[in-house]
């Protein structure tokens, strides 16, 4: 009789504490699944300290079943949802399909920070509450909402047209940006694409986009300027309806849209397809010079996905290291050891454009982390400033891959007519810059730098190092246990400029084999 009323009253105790603590996601972009009481006791921390301990199971709320490819299975791998209940309890979290180290959270959905290692393991949360509701995320989510706030702010800015190329499935817009200075004809300047949010959970990515053009759409000499040399097209959210319901990996029907653009017309989705009819148009009118298809990974580090030369072609592995390495100079967030390589298959937006321009649109992926960089835990982690710089370094960087300069940042490649000490490179063994770069033949080689017009003030004078033309061997996607070399702009030396007027530097090859390219100089 004492058994029976011993477990009645553990039963009874399991469903009080159970109802205390709730869990909901019944807002925008909100997301979780069932949720499990695993286990529950009241605990003497110390006298007069008696705490609640719950551990629950949390499982991920998983995308509609892929009509398409059917053998696909479904995601869970995002995570947004709010605890109500928790004040002065121990609480054990466990995160069944789904997790990163050091999830974020908040207590009022606005303002987000990220929990210490000693409370949030890579696919949970134990912590010890002294508030009653907290908002916890696998990152600072990038809502739907936000979204119109900032393309409101953006296309109010000179240069900036907000337009809709369709609607998705749920019949929400489908907005690009197209960013440019109109006084200027289009046929004059490079043309670009950038795109993200294929992925809804993949909010890191939209904090990428956000400082990518909040630089380009800037009443700036710097982004005025590269307006004036750029025809840009973005596309902020390629799936709106999976941000909006908080889905992970596919759009409201189910449809992975990432992996649905080598489909024929009668199963490729609405999203798909009208950013493919805009393909069409801007490829027919012009080709595109640069497409970034920005995503965000659980892996410690940014990325680029670079395409084998081996399934490409040299030269075009080449340029991608040019770009990939720009991206890195400057920059602490991701380096050339970080970069992962495959194939342009037909059925993601890079291997569209591989297949529809011959080469001629240089055409990458770029994964943000939801965690630190270079797996270095130890180092920065992600926040949105950072993940903002990493977007105004990037379009920076495509501007110098370009070889587009800038009032504070300009480019001088190397004379056309360059004397017997140096030969041209005339292998792809080395990225060099634009069409071709030198070696030198001897020690001492002297090359001359000029420009016929700088404004004065002090400048700091950058030489871009050709790395190595390099990818992994066999079956492998990376080179982290092999270094690539130097990628990008390395500091040479100061220069003062006087006077406005006519600039020049001459530089001596430091040992035979240096190399001269382009020399990039930055105003102070």
């Amino acid at each position: 009789m004492k058994k029976l009323i011993l477990s009645v009253c553990l039963t009874l105790s399991v469903v009080l504490l159970q109802a205390q603590v709730t869990f909901s996601s019944n807002f925008e972009g909100g997301s979780i699944g069932a949720v499990e009481l695993l286990d529950s006791a009241r605990i003497c921390v110390s006298p007069g300290d008696t705490v609640e301990h719950l551990s629950y199971l949390v499982n991920g709320r998983f995308d509609p079943d892929n009509p398409v490819d059917t053998t696909l299975d479904a995601s869970a791998s995002w995570l947004y949802f709010r605890m109500t209940g928790m004040k002065g309890k121990q609480i054990y979290l466990t995160f069944q399909d789904n997790g990163t180290h050091r999830s974020m959270y908040s207590y009022d959905n606005v303002n987000w920070s990220r929990l210490p290692f000693h409370e949030a393991s890579r696919r949970g949360i134990d912590k010890r509450y002294d508030c009653d509701t907290m908002f916890v995320a696998l990152y600072v989510p990038y809502t739907y909402s936000y979204l119109q706030k900032r393309l409101g702010e953006w296309s109010s800015r000179e240069g900036t047209t907000l337009d809709t190329i369709g609607y998705s499935h749920e019949h929400r817009p489908l907005q690009m940006l197209h960013i440019s200075d109109t006084s200027i004809a289009d046929s004059l300047k490079a043309r670009i694409w950038i795109h993200g949010r294929q992925h809804p959970a993949e909010s890191p990515g939209s904090w990428f986009l956000d400082g990518l053009i909040d630089k380009l759409t800037a009443d700036t000499p710097e982004g005025q300027s590269l307006r004036r040399q750029i025809d840009a097209y973005i596309f902020p959210f390629t799936n709106p309806d999976g941000v909006a319901d908080g889905l992970s990996r596919s759009n409201a029907t189910g449809v992975n849209q990432e992996i649905n653009f080598g489909r024929s017309i009668d199963s490729t989705c609405v999203e798909v397809r009208a950013i493919k009819a805009m393909f069409e148009k801007l490829t027919k009118e012009r080709p595109i010079d640069v497409m970034i298809n920005s995503h965000s990974q659980y892996a410690d580090y940014a990325t680029f996905w670079m395409h084998k030369g081996s399934s490409t072609s040299r030269d075009y592995l080449r340029r991608q290291w040019v770009l990939t390495g720009l991206t890195c100079s400057f920059n602490e967030y991701i380096k050339p050891t970080d970069m992962l390589f495959s194939a342009p298959a037909p059925r993601y937006p890079e291997g569209w454009f591989w297949n529809n321009s011959n080469g001629r649109t240089l055409a990458l992926t770029i994964e943000t982390p939801y965690t630190c960089f270079s797996r270095n835990l130890d180092g920065p982690w992600a926040t949105n400033e950072i993940l903002r710089s990493l977007g105004e370094r990037t379009i920076q960087a495509v501007a110098e891959y370009l070889e587009l300069s800038t009032p504070k940042r300009i480019i001088i490649e190397t004379p056309e007519n360059m004397n017997l000490s140096w030969f041209l490179i005339n292998s792809d063994k080395n990225t060099y810059m634009g069409e071709n770069g030198w070696v030198a033949q001897k020690k001492g080689a002297k090359v001359t730098y000029s420009l016929k017009h700088l404004t004065e003030g002090n400048y700091k004078v950058y030489r871009y190092i050709p790395g190595k033309n390099i990818e992994p061997s066999g079956r492998k996607d990376n080179l982290f246990d092999t270094d690539p070399g130097v990628h990008g702009w390395v500091f040479e030396c100061e220069h003062i400029q006087k006077e406005d007027g006519r600039f020049k530097y001459v530089y001596y090859a430091k040992d035979k084999g240096d190399f001269a390219d382009a020399i990039l100089l930055i105003a102070e």
